[in-house]
């Protein structure tokens, strides 16, 4: 009897605070549009448009903060950029050498090379995200494959 005291109880409180988070997303919508019909009166938004718009930019400054942390592991960071939470004046910062090796604290073998060779490097390439020893690289620290790819992308 107590275990479904407990779970009605849960799902009230889900169901209250619902009903406050999608009344307060109705009354942030209803000003917006008021807002917007002022300066745009053909513009139309969708509930469904703005409340994703509404998250992005409350996880923005949450997301970007954590991106400049040095202990954040690096698929992480080029899952903050691919996901475009990152602007391009911040992603050009991260372009130097010394901070694409404080990114990878760990060390790989550089994908280039021969298992032979057993080259192990810190820098990671920008655009595939695999190890690259400093034979491999560009100054922008991307390997050889992703290079050719996009020389071949822009003269196609």
């Amino acid at each position: 009897m107590c275990k479904v005291q407990g779970a009605t109880r849960r799902w009230t409180m889900v169901m209250f605070y619902g009903m406050i988070i999608n009344t307060a997303a109705v009354n942030a919508l209803v000003i917006y549009a008021q807002n917007m019909l002022k300066d745009q009166p053909e513009m139309k938004i969708k509930r469904k448009y703005f409340l994703l718009r509404i998250a992005h930019d409350l996880v923005t400054p949450f997301v970007t903060k954590r991106y400049k942390l040095s202990s954040l592991c690096r698929n992480i960071k080029t899952a903050i950029v691919m996901c475009g939470f990152v602007s391009d004046s911040e992603e050009d910062t991260m372009q130097d050498l010394e901070d694409y090796e404080a990114i990878s604290r760990q060390r790989g073998l550089c994908h280039v090379c021969s298992r032979s060779r057993d080259v192990k490097t810190q820098f990671v390439s920008k655009g595939c995200g695999h190890y690259v020893c400093k034979d491999h690289m560009n100054v922008i620290v991307t390997c050889d494959t992703c290079k050719n790819k996009d020389e071949s992308a822009e003269s196609g």
